[in-house]
């Protein structure tokens, strides 16, 4: 396999992790990492990165003029990498998130070997919980790992990704989400044969360090996803109803546990706001 791979991760003012991220994809033998910046902060996070790697001509830093969220923000910078290599493969890596050594030599492998598979993707450490196949209850928005729930189907974490561009219409990510829910739309998309699942561990990914689990940007824009995908996944009109309503019931059940144990009503703000934003297409930010 004689593709560059070149890594790709989202910035969003954390210029810390980013860069362990980014010193992961370099060690592992990256021939290139691109950071895309979604600050919306003047580029002061920008500046800062370009400042620490000024002397590693590999790393590329884009600015955008304004936070994309994280579908949009993955596409472009997908578009600005194959614009310096037209011939690469992306590493898509949450900059919350390093490689373990041999990561991309094992991803590339295996996609090398699936010729019809669009992406490879690893078992992923998040803190203490290893995740590798994710499973999407289609009807209540359920999820379960490693072993499927009647109506599901699989999909990858966006966490850590090896793509081939060429196997695939771009954009990879249905930029109707802001952030959580694209990656199970691309599952939807894609289907089990065009995804490689390496059963091996190859990255750590710290989770939640640019979204705060249990704040009302995460509760709002989980919720936002689950809405979305009912209409995204419904094969006809009817079938869309039955999926906001199967949701109605399980999300608020979620929303009401989650409440509950946090003594806290964000969860329930989140999920009537998730459903209002998903309406009018307005997202917060974090």
């Amino acid at each position: 396999m004689d593709k560059p791979i070149v890594g790709l991760t989202l910035n969003y003012r954390d210029a810390e992790r980013t860069s362990r991220c980014i010193a992961s994809l370099l060690a592992d033998g990256a021939d290139g990492v691109l950071v895309w910046d979604n600050s919306e902060d003047d580029g002061v996070s920008a500046r800062c990165l370009r400042q620490h790697w000024a002397s590693e001509s590999r790393v590329v830093v884009e600015v955008s003029e304004r936070n994309l969220g994280f579908a949009a923000g993955v596409n472009r910078g997908i578009e600005a990498i194959l614009a310096r290599w037209p011939q690469a493969w992306v590493m898509l890596l949450n900059n919350d998130a390093v490689l373990l050594p041999g990561a991309l030599n094992t991803l590339a492998s295996a996609l090398d070997s699936q010729p019809q598979a669009v992406i490879a993707y690893p078992r992923v450490d998040h803190d203490g919980q290893v995740i590798g196949t994710v499973y999407y209850q289609r009807w209540f928005a359920l999820l379960r790992f490693d072993r499927p729930w009647p109506g599901s189907f699989p999909y990858p974490s966006g966490s850590a990704l090896l793509i081939a561009p060429e196997r695939i219409e771009l954009p990879l990510f249905d930029e109707d989400f802001f952030m959580y829910g694209e990656d199970v739309m691309l599952g939807w998309r894609l289907g089990a044969a065009r995804m490689v699942h390496v059963p091996n561990v190859l990255a750590w990914h710290e989770g939640s360090a640019s979204s705060r689990n249990g704040s009302m940007f995460y509760e709002l824009h989980v919720a936002a996803g689950h809405w979305q995908l009912a209409h995204k996944l419904a094969r006809n009109p009817v079938d869309s109803v039955l999926l906001f309503a199967c949701r109605g019931i399980s999300l608020s059940t979620r929303a009401l546990i989650r409440a509950t144990r946090s003594r806290s009503p964000t969860p329930i703000r989140g999920l009537i706001h998730g459903f209002q934003s998903t309406i009018s297409k307005r997202y917060l930010k974090p």
